[in-house]
């Protein structure tokens, strides 16, 4: 019997464990996790605006195929030239391909004052129990200036700040106060989103809901005292209750050689092929990727698709296919598509795309555990919605 090559992977999100479900036929795979569960962190604004603990998590054992490895630990040292890896037990594994995917590292520090902050509010990219503490505010608050700020443009999942304010405007008026309170969204941008075709879909709906959007305000440093938010541009903002995006930081893991991670800890892979540096034993994918396509979930699923096709073999490379759905309240949603030669296609929102968003949720799981059955079905949508066939239909 011929012994299978060792694949390790370092994290067992999205990216992770589906790259793992795709070659345990073909290799000896081995997920290093630092919990024993899967997070679906889209549902952390469910948390924050509807109390929806519902999708939020399953143990990462359930979701692996038989005969994937899982090692529960947190990985201290990765050396790409000696192909090993060292755990936090300082026991070494080694390895005849890697794919290092264990998502990003909030920051809170890195904006003066937002520990505070977010002590008091709450945030809905970091933990459970900080989207709780949205929840909190936004069912309690009756008047004044409700702020949602990004601190970091380079965030996990782009649409989120825009949800996150529409979500709390439906809050806000299905509980009879909205016209109480003044709601801010301040983005380091020149629009209010940044992609100019996808902004030309969000800020009517911004405008039309009331919420007033303040650009070119990156945020720099909070004043918890004084209720003040300073940016980096030199701009004061006000508020009542607020919420900072905070920053977003690559794994805290020393990977060697040094310039295979950039001044953020993000790691240094080609966008095409997620190849790190010119290693083609070592990928990175995800969100712990240097690639300049969104953080999201589906491009971390993508991704895992490009390098097990290449690992068996196959010329695959990355799109930079978006397809983000947004959730803009009272039942209806958008979705930002793109790739790397389409902008953001003018998807218009509806309650279709609403409903989208959530069945897709729902079958998430399943998604993880089956590549087999829904990478056919998942081959047909991405073809049926490809940006260039979508410019067609919403010009």
């Amino acid at each position: 019997m011929i012994e299978k090559e060792k694949f390790l992977i370092v994290g067992g999100g999205s990216g992770g464990a589906i790259l793992a479900n795709s070659l345990a036929k073909e290799f000896d795979v081995t997920v290093i996790n630092d919990s024993p569960n899967h997070y679906y962190w889209p549902q952390l604004l469910q948390i924050a605006f509807r109390n929806d603990y519902s999708n939020l998590y399953r143990p990462l054992s359930s979701l692996l195929v038989k005969g994937v490895n899982l090692i529960i630990d947190s990985v201290k040292k990765i050396d790409l030239q000696e192909r090993s890896i060292t755990l936090s037990t300082n026991k070494k594994l080694s390895y005849d391909y890697i794919a290092i995917a264990p998502g990003v590292t909030i920051d809170h520090k890195s904006i003066e004052g937002n520990e505070k902050l977010v002590n008091q509010f709450g945030d809905f990219h970091s933990t459970p129990e900080n989207a709780s503490k949205v929840f909190n505010i936004v069912n309690s608050m009756k008047k004044g200036t409700f702020v949602i700020s990004v601190g970091d443009p380079y965030h996990r999942c782009p649409p989120s700040p825009y949800e996150g304010i529409l979500l709390a405007d439906e809050v806000f008026r299905l509980r009879g106060v909205r016209e109480n309170i003044n709601m801010v969204l301040a983005v380091p941008y020149p629009r209010a989103y940044p992609a100019e075709t996808f902004n030309e879909v969000l800020e009517p709906i911004l405008k039309e809901r009331g919420i007033n959007v303040m650009t070119f305000f990156t945020a720099d440093k909070i004043d918890t005292d004084n209720k003040k938010i300073t940016s980096l541009e030199g701009e004061e903002l006000s508020y009542d209750a607020a919420i900072v995006v905070p920053v977003h930081k690559g794994p805290k893991i020393e990977i060697k050689p040094e310039d295979s991670v950039n001044q953020d800890g993000f790691i240094n892979a080609d966008k095409l092929t997620n190849q790190i540096l010119s290693y083609d034993d070592a990928f990175a994918i995800g969100d712990a990727s240097t690639s300049t396509n969104a953080k999201t979930g589906v491009t971390a699923h993508l991704q895992a698709k490009v390098v097990a096709k290449r690992v068996l073999g196959l010329d695959a490379k990355n799109t930079g296919r978006t397809n983000c759905p947004t959730e803009i309240g009272f039942q209806k949603g958008t979705f930002v598509i793109s790739d790397y030669n389409h902008p953001a296609v003018k998807v218009p929102a509806n309650t279709i795309n609403f409903i989208m968003k959530r069945l897709f949720a729902d079958v998430y799981w399943d998604v993880i555990k089956h590549p087999e059955f829904w990478d056919p079905i998942f081959d047909v949508y991405f073809e049926r919605t490809e940006p260039e066939v979508l410019w067609r239909i919403f010009k």
